[in-house]
């Protein structure tokens, strides 16, 4: 079934030329898009078309469903497109069910994120393709879309070289960018240097060994001072300030199945020198997603082995810890790679625990049926892998795991997806003995929500959604929420902490502080993490404090990227330039460190992401140093110039930076 483009009705845009099968568009800065009327009623599954973005860089296309009457929509799929680079997307509407977050990637297609709430297709009145919010208007073309059952076999890709034997888009020309493997010797052996920090009053872990908190205990530790801050405590027991970014491993992963051929050059896959360097294979990125098959090369690496041959990797720790500490940084966040747990440590760092316990029916996205024994019993099994770095004194603490999926729909109440979920779990026979306890008999509960149950038994069928078809059950669906945030946290921090006395619960790494709920369980932490993608942290901080968590706060994540080096897109925050970049870097890490419960801010990431897309197409220029391992000097520059005064600001001896930097809406996705 075609899609007939001068059917469609345009929301701060214009069309530029216009066909029943085609046409080329100019979308508003603000976020403009076209309708496609001919999704409504049609009953099929799949929209498909051809898209090419004709500017110089990213695009974050939006694909919009609104309510009757409604100016804001009520779910939306956001994804990206490579710039002059013509891609056939494919949209599931079975996923307007709200049942993920993320998607795997079709040929082409850059990373794809559903936000919203949950929506019945046939109760939407208007969809529309369009773009995020950017900062000018954005010319495309869009071309022979169709409706179907059958989701697409074919992705036709244009015969285009993007990529540079190095790992560079070949787009664009900017400073530092390497044009020959003599030019990047003489760059990389600039680096190669003794690693350490240009502070005379920080000690070997990164803290201030003038400042004393309490007597070592041999690994790190958490410490309230009278003036009611908090602060983490090295080995040593003095002041120490968590500083770092997070992925440090030599190059991001680059997903090159499907763009062999826009690659100016790529070793031989068997090719016994390079061979190690891909990786290939098949993965889910969570428990309810379908299998992906992956091809991936670190292009970090390989320009590494080039230069060093077999001692590459030793020359890379070489160089990142140069790098790093040199310019005052203390610490690797999660996803470290840099000498953890080999003996050969000189950072502190943290990481993710794996396999954060899942259960075989789950409740909504990722959140499993927490009230069963099988999660008492992975929990119990998921501790165990502890007993692996129980003993690294270099290991600061663990999360739990990142970034929970089911936290992405703003203002979730679990409770309401256990009874909207048909499985008989044991969450739902866990809130159906609450209700019984809280009100005894079914019309006493029935007096008090204003609704009209036969009985109890009734709370065994699905519920759409059970606090907005009786708006007076919401307390109880708050409350029970909480009590399942909390056994979802207690029972494998319990089992963590059994397992391993040493080192700090660090927590979830929550996407965002915005939900109380998620508050709940605090308790069984030493540290709570959140990932913060503001400019100024101070907002989320506050959330977390208001809302009853007495514990140090430590951001898990936050960046910022520019379009005047080698990526097509900003990530999750956009500023003007590499300058820009370098005061968002000051504002942001000062700022936690004012707070009074901040304790750390880890940057995401230590690399670039590959201008083609990590594994789920992420292409942005948010690293501290690029693909070819050069590192962003203005952004070293104020690392550096933060880290010298990071423990006056700490303790309230200085005043943080204060200059926002100059903004731009983001491209990422």
């Amino acid at each position: 079934m075609k899609v007939n483009f001068e059917n469609s009705v345009t929301r701060n845009a214009a069309f530029i030329s216009l066909g029943t099968d085609n046409c080329t568009i100019v979308l508003g800065a603000g976020g403009g898009g076209l309708t496609l009327p001919q999704i409504k009623g049609s009953g099929k599954r799949y929209l498909a078309g051809d898209i090419e973005v004709l500017e110089e860089h990213s695009a974050a296309m939006m694909f919009r469903c609104y309510l009757p009457g409604a100016e804001k929509e009520r779910i939306f799929m956001r994804f990206g497109l490579l710039p002059g680079f013509k891609t056939r997307i494919c949209l599931d509407l079975d996923l307007l069910d709200n049942s993920t977050i993320f998607t795997n990637r079709t040929p082409g297609t850059l990373k794809l994120v559903i936000h919203g709430k949950r929506t019945d297709i046939n109760s939407v009145d208007r969809f529309e393709l369009g773009m995020e919010e950017t900062f000018h208007d954005v010319k495309v073309r869009l071309e022979n879309f169709f409706l179907t059952d059958e989701r697409p076999e074919e992705y036709p890709l244009p015969q285009r070289k993007l990529v540079d034997e190095f790992g560079q888009w070949k787009e664009k020309e900017w400073p530092g960018k390497i044009h020959s493997m003599e030019e990047l010797k003489t760059r990389l052996k600039g680096y190669e240097k003794k690693a350490e920090y240009p502070f005379p009053e920080w000690n070997r872990w990164g803290g201030d060994a003038g400042r004393k908190l309490k007597e070592g205990t041999g690994y790190f530790s958490t410490f309230k001072s009278e003036d009611g801050r908090w602060h983490l405590v090295d080995p040593d027991g003095c002041d120490y300030f968590s500083l770092g970014p997070c992925g440090t491993n030599p190059g991001d992963h680059c997903r090159i199945d499907s763009f062999e051929q826009v690659c100016d050059w790529l070793p031989d896959v068997n090719d016994p020198e390079f061979k190690d360097l891909y990786m290939t294979g098949t993965m889910r990125r969570a428990a309810y997603m379908p299998p992906d098959t992956y091809k991936m090369l670190s292009f970090t690496a390989l320009n590494l082995k080039r230069v060093y041959g077999e001692s590459w990797k030793e020359k890379w720790e070489e160089i990142s810890h140069n790098i790093l500490m040199g310019n005052g940084i203390n610490s690797q966040g999660n996803f470290p790679g840099l000498c953890v747990n080999n003996g050969r440590s000189k950072l502190p760092y943290v990481r993710e625990l794996p396999g954060f316990p899942t259960t075989s029916t789950l409740i909504f996205r990722d959140f499993p049926d927490v009230l069963s024994l099988e999660y008492h019993e992975k929990s119990e099994k998921y501790a165990e892998y502890l007993s692996q770095w129980k003993e690294d004194v270099w290991l600061i603490g663990y999360f739990l795991r990142n970034e929970p999926e089911f936290n992405f729909v703003e203002g979730l109440a679990i409770a309401d997806e256990v009874l909207h979920n048909p499985e008989q779990t044991y969450c739902r026979l866990g809130l159906i003995r609450y209700l019984k306890e809280t009100y005894g008999s079914i019309e006493v509960l029935n007096k008090a929500w204003a609704s009209a149950f036969e009985s109890f038994d009734d709370f065994r069928k699905p519920i759409d959604c059970c606090s907005a078809d009786y708006p007076k059950s919401q307390q109880d669906i708050r409350n029970f929420s909480k009590y399942l945030i909390r056994e979802y946290i207690k029972i494998p921090s319990l089992a963590c902490r059994a397992a391993d006395k040493n080192h700090l619960n660090l927590g979830l790494r929550w996407s965002k502080a915005y939900n109380a709920d998620m508050m709940a369980g605090w308790e069984y932490f030493d540290v709570f993490s959140i990932n913060c993608y503001d400019f100024d942290p101070s907002r989320d901080m506050n959330f977390v404090m208001k809302a009853g968590v007495d514990l140090p706060i430590l951001l898990g994540e936050y960046h910022c990227g520019a379009l005047d080096r080698g990526l097509p897109a900003t990530g999750l925050k956009g500023v003007k330039n590499q300058e820009e970049r370098g005061v968002m870097w000051r504002h942001f890490v000062e700022k936690a460190a004012a707070h009074p419960y901040g304790v750390g801010a880890h940057w995401f990431q230590y690399n670039d992401q590959f201008c083609l897309g990590r594994y789920d197409g992420e292409n942005y220029q948010i690293g501290m140093v690029d693909i070819c391992m050069q590192p962003y000097k203005e952004l070293m520059d104020a690392a550096y110039e933060t880290s010298k005064i990071l423990y006056k600001v700490k303790n309230g001896e200085a005043e943080p930076y204060s200059r926002l930097p100059e903004s731009i809406p983001m491209i990422g996705y």
